[in-house]
């Protein structure tokens, strides 16, 4: 049973790890947007067009669930993509209710792209869960950006994390939400400048669940077979850009040894 994974870089690799983890029998197909990367400053417009041919293309691959590994693509694209393929799709949404609830001083930050940071859905989760909580919506035009150049990038990407923190030591945070799938890769920048006082919460155990919960639903037979079956699936990389960061990609990998494929796609 294959399932396919999309990100416009190496961001979703943290759902990708995360789900090869717990749900191992699964043969695993991730696509890196490349080619239309950064998704964070494309409009809703261009979003929602490419993920319909991403949907289609996930669909000639034969896979029986699509993950979209990408905050900003999730509240930008998801509906459209749903209503275009009959497939279940699971989105990545800003983790603010766990946060929410773990705040000890109800003080909390959600750190995103700047389509995620203004989107109506992140504005509609924050009002439904913060009850008496304060949050501050922050965000960043470049770290998920330049994450994918690493490690050229680190000594920017320390920059942009180390003025981030700081802003969020000023506002007395103590809960910070990553929304972004990118961000979790560098989250041990954040700890080292946040140290204890605050902590950092990220989507990919939900994110595994919902997928597991919707694969049941429509597969229950074929997947509790491969869960007594114990068999181990693959991981097929693609680009839509070309070869050049393959090696990058598989740095991110958990489990490298898993990988069969690499290959490039034109979408």
């Amino acid at each position: 049973m294959k399932v396919g994974i999309i990100d416009s870089g190496a961001g979703g690799l943290t759902i990708l790890n995360a789900i090869h983890n717990k749900q191992p029998y699964l043969d695993l197909l991730y696509l890196a947007d490349e080619a239309y990367a950064p998704y964070g400053d494309k409009s809703i417009i261009q979003l929602q067009d490419r993920l319909i041919k991403i949907g289609q293309f996930f669909e000639s691959e034969k896979v029986s669930a699509i993950v979209v590994a990408c905050n900003t693509a999730t509240v930008a694209s998801i509906d459209v993509l749903r209503a275009s393929t009959a497939l279940p799709v699971i989105g990545v949404e800003p983790a603010v209710k766990p946060a929410f609830r773990i705040s000890k001083q109800r003080k909390v930050a959600v750190l995103a792209t700047p389509v995620t940071a203004k989107s109506a859905r992140l504005n509609q989760l924050i009002h439904l869960w913060k009850a008496d909580s304060q949050v501050a919506i922050m965000s960043s035009g470049t770290l998920a950006f330049d994450i994918d150049a690493l490690p050229e990038t680190q000594e920017k990407i320390e920059d942009t994390i180390h003025q981030l923190s700081k802003e969020i030591l000023e506002k007395k945070v103590d809960t910070l939400v990553l929304a972004c799938t990118h961000y979790p890769l560098v989250k041990h920048l954040f700890e080292r400048v946040l140290g204890d006082e605050c902590e950092i919460i990220e989507p990919s155990e939900g994110v595994t669940a919902q997928l597991t919960r919707r694969l049941l639903d429509n597969h229950s037979d074929r997947v509790n077979a491969l869960m007594q079956s114990k068999s181990i699936g693959k991981i097929e990389l693609c680009s839509s850009f070309g070869t050049n960061n393959m090696k990058r990609l598989i740095s991110w990998v958990s489990k490298p040894e898993a990988i069969t494929t690499q290959r490039v796609v034109k979408i």
